[in-house]
């Protein structure tokens, strides 16, 4: 599980790294990313609700790389911007916001990062470890192969 958010830059630093554990791991591995919008970033949790309304729309991930790579700009305008760029109905995302459509499920997400004992982003549980922070490649190898090693 990667917990993580839109605004932080810590998140936005690791996700190279995540790529290349993609890259490195294919279908051995499976990333689920979680929100989890810390309060002193504000727009957080509305750029959180749009990754969901875009995953309605079979494009969470467009939407997850669009927003990474714009962090200082996540307001409602920007959002439906994004949304007209990766070929979302963007009225229908639009209006998903405008209701907190997805405000529950990024709730649910924030309250199991709690339930996890997780303070902070990004974080990261590798079959039942955690691993704070936008660790190197190689600490992620690390916890991965003797999590696949486990599997065995």
């Amino acid at each position: 599980y990667q917990f993580s958010e839109f605004q932080c830059p810590f998140c936005a630093r690791v996700e190279p790294t995540i790529d290349q554990i993609v890259a490195t791991y294919g279908d051995k591995v499976r990333i689920i990313f979680k929100n989890m919008p810390l309060a002193f970033h504000k727009d957080a949790p509305l750029a959180a609700e749009a990754a969901f309304a875009a995953g309605a729309q079979g494009k969470f991930w467009e939407m997850h790389a669009k927003l990474f790579a714009n962090q200082k700009a996540l307001k409602i305008e920007d959002l439906k911007k994004y949304a007209t760029e990766i070929g979302l109905d963007a009225a229908a995302m639009e209006a998903a916001l405008n209701a907190n459509t997805y405000k529950a499920a990024v709730d649910a997400d924030a309250k199991a990062a709690q339930g996890a004992g997780i303070s902070g982003t990004p974080s990261f549980v590798i079959n039942g470890k955690l691993l704070v922070g936008a660790q190197p490649i190689d600490q992620f190898k690390k916890e991965i192969d003797a999590a696949l090693a486990e599997a065995k």
